[in-house]
């Protein structure tokens, strides 16, 4: 099975996942795990089956939150199993923690030295709420230093494909200004590439963590390798699958 590791993260199982390597067909070929999307529920447990036998894991230890592109951080409890939130904290052994992605980007967050584990979706919408903000304020609420903290960026879509108009870049920079270098123009006039990645390590350096890994791949360019809303939007496509980025210690 397909999947890219950090280089930071060596204390760390965990893995970013592509689309191969999976029983999904159609849109979803193959290792689709969202079950947001319309694909078959039993493929989709197949798939993160798949994923966790990696581990020697199971899918009673595996938690993905309902993600919808919020702000919002929770902080894992053994006695609560759903989650609605787009990013979530865990301090407890044996928990498998996976974000799903389509364009956005993954993060996958460990600690140099204590028993601490997070996930985090990033795409504009959470970035532009604040989300890597409060993922940060809620580590330091529970009395551990943000500083200490390991950042690792999976694959999302690549600035060269990130086309944004100026109403776009307009509206993000009025809450961050220093972005406006993550904002190259293009043709036609007043349409932008808007680089993700970038601005999300950005925001990361500026709120003094160093310890920061990042993936280069383009999910937009590599349609056969990774699932890309985008790309899926532009052929026409009626639905897409979604990856899934998984952390344990």
């Amino acid at each position: 099975m397909i999947y890219e590791k950090s280089i930071n993260l060596k204390s760390y199982k965990h893995g970013f996942f592509c689309r191969i390597g999976g029983v999904s067909k159609s849109y979803y070929n193959s290792l689709n795990c969202g079950y947001s999307s319309l694909d078959k529920k039993k493929y989709i447990k197949e798939n993160r089956k798949r994923i966790l036998n990696n581990f020697d894991s199971s899918l009673k230890n595996l938690i993905v939150p309902n993600q919808f592109h919020s702000n919002k951080i929770e902080i894992f409890k053994k006695e609560k199993m759903f989650y609605k939130c787009d990013g979530i904290i865990n301090t407890h052994n044996g928990i498998v923690l996976g974000v799903l992605t389509a364009d956005c980007c993954p993060i996958l967050v460990g600690h140099k030295s204590k028993k601490l584990s997070g996930i985090i979706h990033a795409g504009w919408k959470g970035v532009y709420k604040g989300i890597i903000e409060n993922f940060l304020n809620e580590v330091s609420k529970l009395d551990y230093k943000k500083e200490d903290l390991i950042f690792a960026l999976g694959p999302c879509i690549g600035h060269d494909s990130y086309e944004v108009t100026s109403y776009f870049k307009n509206n993000f920079l009025k809450r961050y200004k220093q972005a406006e270098v993550f904002f190259k123009p293009k043709s036609p006039k007043n349409h932008f590439n808007f680089n993700l990645r970038g601005c999300i390590i950005s925001i990361l350096k500026s709120s003094n963590i160093s310890d920061i890994w990042a993936s280069k791949a383009d999910t937009y360019k590599y349609p056969k390798k990774y699932f890309s809303y985008r790309y899926s939007v532009h052929e026409g496509n009626k639905d897409y699958g979604r990856m899934l980025s998984v952390i344990l210690k």
